[in-house]
């Protein structure tokens, strides 16, 4: 091989890798706010109707609960938001401000939401709530 192929091989890669961070591809999409997660999640389940959300500091995940006690459990998948609809509480704990969040699939995996300690406090006792009722 000659350095010529070496060199030109080398800044087309560099090119493409350049053009894939500019177009952000590969970029894991954010939920952002609660009017975001409301829609992602009525989106995701036909019928639902949103009523209160939950979205994690950082836009990665968010909880929603519907009016009929139905939660969507939202997260990014590659370069999707992938939901999961429970119509009872998911089991979930508190620790450090974040409640995390047993999904109980393990393809989608368990979600862990920072919240900050009073948020994931008031959440995980609204869900304790729906799973005492």
């Amino acid at each position: 091989m000659d350095w010529l192929t070496l060199i030109g091989s080398l800044v087309a890669v560099f090119a493409l890798a350049g053009i894939a961070w500019w177009l952000g591809v590969g970029t894991p999409p954010a939920i952002g706010s609660e009017e975001a997660a409301r829609r992602h999640a009525a989106e995701a389940h036909s019928g639902f109707r949103p009523r209160e959300a939950a979205v994690d500091a950082d836009g990665r995940a968010a909880l929603v609960l519907g009016e009929d006690r139905e939660i969507v459990l939202l997260r990014p998948h590659g370069a999707r938001i992938a939901a999961r609809v429970f119509r009872g509480a998911p089991p979930c704990a508190v620790s450090d401000g974040e409640l995390k969040i047993a999904s109980g699939e393990r393809m989608f995996g368990d979600v862990t939401l920072r919240l900050g300690e009073a948020e994931a406090a008031r959440w995980a006792a609204r869900l304790g709530e729906l799973s005492d009722a």
